[in-house]
């Protein structure tokens, strides 16, 4: 995915001229997809039209509704930004849990059902794991317990696309999925599945494991 780069100072009279450069970064989906978790340094090919012209080095991080990356190229301090909605459909994410969701789009009532179920199980603290309803983002977390919980917890209020990704091949999460269930026995089992899906079990090991 190429991604259009532009100076930190841009003057009015510069902009047609450095347009006219057509300058892109190259995106990858490990680049992205390992932005969604923690700000991190990368070093991603610049092309002029189709010529490379080197490597920008920087960080990318996730601002708002985009990824950016902010960086050096040629000596000259640049930053490259694009929605992660056109990331999601560059990189088919929309329907995997490493799409960036932003909590503001999901309706308040949800999060106060959501933080609700939280306070009965005693978990009011990992609230903080889907950010704030005015915009935080929503993570991946350690597949702990606790955060299991809470993810499986968001995933039934606000959608299985939400929070899924928990690392499901362990099988202490699917008995930790199993004591929630006993908490709550009318979280459905589909999450579970959903929770596999996720990450990336084929349709062969999910017919193994209905056969046990």
């Amino acid at each position: 995915m190429r991604v259009a780069v532009f100076p930190n100072t841009l003057t009015s009279d510069q902009i047609e001229g450095w347009l006219a450069r057509g300058l892109t970064v190259e995106l990858d989906r490990a680049t992205v997809e390992a932005s969604l978790l923690t700000p991190r340094p990368v070093r991603l090919p610049v092309y002029e039209g189709e010529r490379p012209q080197g490597v920008l080095e920087g960080r990318a991080k996730t601002e708002e509704n985009a990824l950016v990356i902010e960086g050096v190229f040629q000596e000259e301090a640049v930053r490259a930004g694009v929605s992660w909605e056109e990331v999601a459909r560059q990189f088919d994410l929309a329907d995997t849990p490493l799409y960036l969701w932003r909590a503001r789009r999901l309706p308040e009532e949800k999060w106060e059902a959501w933080r609700a179920d939280l306070d009965q199980l005693g978990l009011a603290d990992k609230a903080v794991l889907l950010g704030d309803p005015e915009g935080g983002p929503l993570c991946r977390a350690e597949p702990t317990q606790e955060n299991a919980w809470a993810f499986w917890l968001a995933a039934w209020r606000f959608g299985s696309r939400v929070a899924l990704d928990l690392g499901m091949r362990r099988a202490s999460l699917e008995r930790a999925f199993s004591a929630l269930k006993e908490r709550l026995p009318q979280l459905p089992d589909s999450l579970l599945k959903r929770s596999r899906e996720a990450e990336g079990w084929g349709k062969e090991e999910l017919k193994a494991l209905r056969a046990k």
